[in-house]
C-alpha cells in the first residue's frame, strides 16, 4: 500500500467517497490526482505523499521530515483548480501530516519539509494539531480523525491576504509588478493568483497608506548564477490595484 493509499483510506473512513485516484505519470504515486466527495462538498487535489522519517545527517534534535522525492523533475506540479497538497505518514503514531504544496512548490526536486515532533505527538494525543504561521503551516491528525484534517485542507481554498516585502516595485497607474524573494519574504511563497498582496507605505514612498493589490499571476524565477545546488528564487507578481468602493 502506497502512502497515497493510506491517506485515501483514512478519508474514506472519515465518510468521504473517493471518486478519482489517478497517478499522473503512471510510474509512481507522486503525484496522484485525488478527488473526494461528501454530500454537497467536493474536493479535488493533486496529492504527494511520503513516509515521515528522521531529520537525517547534519541536523540536531529529534524532529522529523518529509523527503519530497518524486517521479518527475522540477517543482511540485500545480493543476488548475486542484489544491496541491503534500502528506506524510508516521506509521508508529498512525498520524498523517499535511502541508500546502503551493507554498513548497519551488524548494527543489528532493528537498525536505520539516515536521516537529511536538506536532506529531499532539496529533496522536488530541486527534488533531496545527503548527506554524499561516504562510508556512502544517497540520496533522490520527487516521481516525482525518475529518479534521480535511477541514484544514478545505480552508486552504480561502482567499489569502498578506504583506509582501518587495525587492522591487513597478507601478503603472492601477497595475503593478512586484518582485519578492521567495523565502526571505515568507508570505510571498504562500500567495497565489486571486489572493491579495499588501504593501506597507514604507515600500512605496509615493503612498502614505497601505496598498492592496490583487494578484493576477505569480511566476517563480531563479536569480542566482547557474550551477548552484540550491539556487535563490524570487517570485514576480503581476497585479491590479484593489480600490475601495
Amino acid at each position: 500500500m502506497s502512502t497515497v493509499d493510506v491517506v485515501a483510506s483514512a478519508f474514506e473512513r472519515a465518510g468521504w467517497k473517493i471518486f478519482r485516484q489517478q497517478e499522473v505519470f503512471g510510474r509512481g504515486a507522486n503525484p496522484t490526482r485525488l478527488g473526494i466527495i461528501a454530500g454537497h462538498e467536493r474536493l479535488e487535489m493533486l496529492v504527494y505523499a511520503w513516509r515521515i522519517t528522521g531529520e537525517g545527517a547534519g541536523r540536531k534534535g529529534t524532529n522529523y521530515r518529509i523527503q519530497t522525492t518524486r517521479s518527475h523533475h522540477d517543482d511540485l506540479l500545480i493543476e488548475g483548480e486542484r489544491l496541491t497538497m503534500g502528506f506524510g505518514y508516521d506509521k508508529e503514531r498512525d498520524v498523517i501530516a499535511v502541508f500546502d504544496g503551493w507554498t513548497k512548490r519551488a524548494t527543489g526536486s528532493s528537498s525536505s519539509v520539516h515536521i516537529k515532533r511536538s506536532l506529531l505527538t499532539a496529533a496522536q494525543t488530541d486527534g488533531f494539531a496545527e503548527d506554524g504561521d499561516p504562510w508556512d503551516a502544517r497540520a496533522a491528525s490520527t487516521s481516525e480523525s482525518a475529518d479534521r484534517l480535511i477541514d484544514w485542507i478545505l480552508e486552504q481554498r480561502n482567499t489569502r491576504t498578506a504583506f509582501v516585502e518587495p525587492l522591487s516595485i513597478e507601478i503603472d497607474r492601477d497595475s503593478a509588478v512586484i518582485t519578492a524573494d521567495l523565502w526571505d519574504s515568507s508570505p510571498a511563497a504562500w500567495l497565489r493568483p486571486g489572493d491579495t498582496a499588501l504593501l506597507d507605505p514604507s515600500a512605496d514612498k509615493r503612498s502614505q497608506v497601505t496598498q492592496q493589490w490583487r494578484i493576477l499571476n505569480a511566476q517563480v524565477v531563479i536569480t542566482s548564477p547557474p550551477g548552484q545546488r540550491y539556487p535563490r528564487r524570487s517570485v514576480v507578481f503581476r497585479c491590479d490595484r484593489i480600490t475601495e468602493s
